[in-house]
């Protein structure tokens, strides 16, 4: 073999299709936190990996995917990866009776992952559970690097920040510190998961660093003192406390989970300067609300956003303003009701911000949309793909999640993931 054939040949080995797929999924859930623009890149990329291939032996080494027309009937056959795209065709819907062009297209490209990965992953071959579970490792690796990274920066300044926590401010996080809080909590499931599946990568002590890692996590999230995060992770205990207790008939290991849950916020609030601070601050921002003060804070804002939601809700019940118009109606709302507020938000609520912006008929799609994956017949739901629903559920109460580019491509990556791993057709599904 020739020198330059040899080359290729090592070229095509390091570079393979396979490799670089793994590389791309890894170099997004690090973009997750690390930069937005890297997440649409990795994006386009495995999207373009399902549509071309490289082939360097050939005189044009770029060509059409050999696998495009299985790719294609893996998508169409699995109604889950369709119903993924609906949330993007939804946005693009209501550019027909959108006036606001240049809003509907923000909004359609911050959609544009629904449309895009969904087809992505059903291009990946399947996946065994060792390939499932190293991504939940690097995840929670991840995880673990970047709050050590806030934890020192909380630590530099600690006083200072502290204070902040009092007056309603968050700890810097990298990332969007909800979304971030989000993500801590499904790494730390994720983490509970590894260490019950006594999954390694190499060395069998590994789990004992994993169980480390998630522990540190769990007193870190209440340290970042974020409500939606600890809300869900909570949330995502109680439910798999019960599960289990039901699954397994053992439910003393439930109760005790209960109670240790229960406990866990008071030991907090005595231990974490922080922490307290900010259990103070919602205290008193709920009163500034129910006393209808002037003073507009952070929960008493969120809350006005709802009403004014739920006003536009009322003007087109059955279509809504269209997605590229909720801006414009917020705002004049704002202006008509609350002149006083400079800072107009958004309706702080999923739900309500897609009955403003697509009726009833749209938020009744969503919502179906949203659930089908989890009873669609060739799907093997497992913990992770059922916490997954229920912290992005729970987050729409009082977030609208999926309303820029770091809420969907969070959500969007672990749903795919699920999706692709838990096909009946796997022959290595994950154990219940």
């Amino acid at each position: 073999m020739s020198s330059k054939k040899r080359t290729i040949s090592n070229f095509l080995i390091l570079f393979s299709p396979l490799r670089a797929r793994r590389l791309f999924l890894f170099a997004y859930l690090w973009a997750l936190i690390y930069s937005k623009f890297v997440i649409s890149v990795t994006m386009i990329c495995l999207f373009m990996m399902s549509i071309f291939e490289l082939n360097f032996e050939n005189k044009q080494p770029l060509q059409l995917n050999s696998r495009l027309h299985s790719n294609w009937q893996n998508f169409i056959s699995n109604k889950a990866y369709l119903a993924v795209t609906v949330f993007f065709f939804l946005i693009l819907t209501t550019g027909i009776y959108s006036s606001d062009t240049s809003y509907w297209l923000e909004r359609l490209r911050i959609k544009l992952p629904f449309l895009l990965l969904p087809f992505a992953f059903a291009s990946i071959p399947q996946m065994k559970e060792r390939e499932y579970l190293s991504i939940l490792y690097f995840y929670l690796i991840l995880s673990f690097g970047s709050s050590l990274l806030v934890g020192f920066d909380y630590w530099q300044d600690y006083s200072i920040i502290t204070e902040n926590l009092g007056k309603g401010q968050p700890i810097p996080t990298p990332v969007n510190h909800i979304r971030y809080s989000l993500m801590i909590a499904l790494s730390i499931i994720g983490g509970m998961i590894l260490f019950v599946r006594n999954f390694y990568w190499k060395w069998t002590w590994e789990k004992w660093l994993i169980l480390g890692m998630t522990g540190f996590l769990f007193f870190f999230i209440h340290v970042l003192s974020v409500r939606s995060g600890i809300l869900v992770l909570y949330a995502s205990f109680l439910f798999l406390s019960f599960r289990f207790a039901f699954s397994q008939k053992n439910y003393l290991i439930s109760l005790a989970s209960v109670i240790t849950l229960f406990f866990t916020p008071a030991i907090a609030y005595n231990s974490i300067e922080g922490f307290k601070q900010k259990v103070d601050y919602t205290i008193w921002d709920w009163q500034q609300y129910y006393y209808d003060l002037p003073l507009r804070s952070s929960d008493a804002s969120r809350l006005i956003s709802f009403k004014v939601g739920l006003e536009i809700c009322q003007k087109e019940k059955w279509l809504g303003v269209g997605a590229g118009d909720l801006r414009k109606e917020v705002h004049k709302i704002y202006d008509e009701r609350f002149p006083e507020i400079t800072d107009k938000k958004m309706p702080h609520n999923q739900f309500i911000s897609v009955c403003a912006g697509m009726g009833i008929i749209g938020l009744a799609v969503f919502i179906l949309a949203f659930f089908f994956p989890l009873f669609y017949k060739k799907i093997k739901p497992d913990a992770l793909f059922i916490t997954l629903h229920l912290i992005i559920f729970a987050s729409f109460l009082t977030e609208n999640t999926i309303e820029n580019s770091v809420g969907v491509g969070f959500y969007v990556f672990f749903l795919l993931l699920g999706i692709h791993f838990l096909n009946t057709k796997n022959t290595n599904p994950l154990p219940n």
